[in-house]
């Protein structure tokens, strides 16, 4: 596929990294585990707008959102339980990241927060990222355009020239329509199938 492309842009969870979230918010809520459902009604709680964009600290976080949600639980379960939905990296996501060549920048935005990412870092994973733009440093989460501009300008490039992985639809379609290459994602072996489309990796990881 002929293409302009300078950099790869990841989504983390649920593309690189397994979240424990959807799960989770499905068995508290008694609802069925739609990852776009369960994602619009956690980006729906204030109390998770401000955590994830850095305004509250974790303690106050917990105690908003099991009254936002109206979670059956106690905040200070629910807290300790959050803290470890980031559970590890996904199979072949190390092998995907070292496969792309240096030519092409690799950079993640991702709605995230403090006690995620510093789990997410002990996973090695930023060592293979040249940029984060990270919800809670940036002040913005996806799917709003303010993140999406803020990581376009840190990297420099016009959206055309970024492709973008996300497992999100509503996230995947804000990136399209500001002239990225946006495709929706769920772990390294879908982001490995788009890439090889674009002649950026090969289709399958070679022998380690």
């Amino acid at each position: 596929m002929a293409h302009d492309i300078a950099a790869v842009l990841f989504d983390i969870g649920g593309v690189l990294v397994a979240l424990d979230g959807v799960p989770t918010l499905s068995r508290l809520l008694g609802v069925a585990p739609d990852h776009d459902a369960l994602h619009a009604r956690w980006l729906a709680s204030p109390a998770v707008v401000a955590h994830e964009t850095g305004v509250i600290d974790a303690p106050t976080f917990a105690a908003r959102v099991v009254s936002d949600l109206r979670l059956p639980v106690a905040a200070e379960a629910f807290l300790q339980d959050f803290c470890n939905w980031p559970t590890g990296l996904l199979p072949g996501a190390i092998e995907l990241l070292d496969d792309i060549p240096d030519r092409y920048r690799v950079a993640a935005l991702s709605n995230s927060c403090a006690v995620h990412w510093e789990k997410i870092r002990s996973m090695g994973l930023t060592d293979r990222l040249d940029k984060t733009f990270l919800s809670h440093e940036i002040d913005a989460l996806k799917p709003s355009v303010k993140a999406f501009r803020t990581a376009l300008e840190g990297l420099g490039l016009s959206p055309s020239r970024v492709l973008f992985l996300d497992d999100g639809a509503r996230n995947v379609e804000a990136a399209a329509q500001l002239g990225m290459h946006a495709f929706v994602v769920r772990g390294p072996a879908q982001a490995r199938c788009v890439l090889s489309r674009y002649g950026i990796v090969a289709p399958s990881a070679p022998p380690r």
